[in-house]
């Protein structure tokens, strides 16, 4: 029969080898998890797919170059946060989200920046801007009819990727963010006076008067009825006065 001191010792000893063998199990598992997972990151290991939405300017490529890696896909490495703060820091684009959608499949929706206005700097050059005053190129010339020249305001030296930050400039982009494309195309350029009264000339051959641009953001509904009103009508106008309450409408004389 067993003493105590032997009963003692014996539970001792179990209890080691019931240590040694969890520590063994535990061992096992960490490695082969650590095994798999340098697999799954391993060059070469294929794994899901990416889609882009919103742009053609970026390819697979371009997401796994932006991740540090290279073909082909391997989901495990591309990481959705440093994707979408690449594609922000460029300046073609505005905005980028990121989402997984069952299987294996990674979604950039990408949002472009879009012209706004042509606005003449520094040099006799011109600056296409965005509708947040975000610079997206400087040319000695307007090269494409894509968005309205903005005349009566130069800025300073300004370069690709900078802000506007004239406030008229930024009042007048507010206002045209607010407008459908179709009302967009219709404008030709955009005056503004020396008391920064904003004047838009418009393809059907006259100008529409707008008052100040810091209260451009009060003629907003007025300037879309007006604009829905003259599309469907032949209207021969010298000017239409929206810098009162009640527009206004200076018909031409007839000859």
């Amino acid at each position: 029969m067993q003493s105590t001191r032997e009963r003692l010792r014996a539970n001792r000893k179990k209890r080691r080898l019931r240590l040694l063998r969890l520590f063994f199990i535990a061992a096992v598992i960490i490695g082969a998890l650590f095994g798999a997972w340098r697999w799954a990151t391993a060059p070469g290991t294929a794994f899901g797919s990416i889609v882009i939405e919103g742009t053609d300017k970026l390819t697979q490529e371009d997401i796994l170059t932006m991740c540090g890696t290279k073909p082909p896909v391997n989901l495990f490495v591309v990481r959705p946060s440093v994707v979408e703060t690449a594609i922000t820091g460029d300046v073609r684009f505005e905005k980028a989200e990121t989402e997984y959608r069952w299987p294996g499949v990674l979604v950039v929706r990408v949002k472009e920046r879009i012209p706004a206005l042509y606005i003449a700097c520094s040099y006799h050059s011109y600056a296409q801007v965005d509708y947040n005053g975000v610079v997206m190129s400087v040319s000695d010339g307007i090269k494409e009819a894509d968005a309205p020249i903005l005349s009566g305001v130069v800025t300073g030296n300004i370069f690709f990727g900078d802000t506007i930050k004239e406030q008229n400039v930024l009042d007048i982009l507010q206002f045209l963010s607010r407008l459908d494309k179709e009302v967009i195309n219709t404008i030709s350029e955009i005056a503004v006076d020396g008391e920064g009264n904003v004047k838009f000339n418009l393809s059907y051959g006259y100008p529409i008067l707008l008052g100040s641009a810091a209260q451009l953001k009060d003629k907003l509904d007025v300037f879309i009825t007006v604009f829905n009103d003259i599309k469907t009508k032949n209207i021969r106008a010298e000017y239409i006065d929206l810098t009162f309450a009640k527009p206004y409408i200076k018909l031409r004389q007839k000859a």
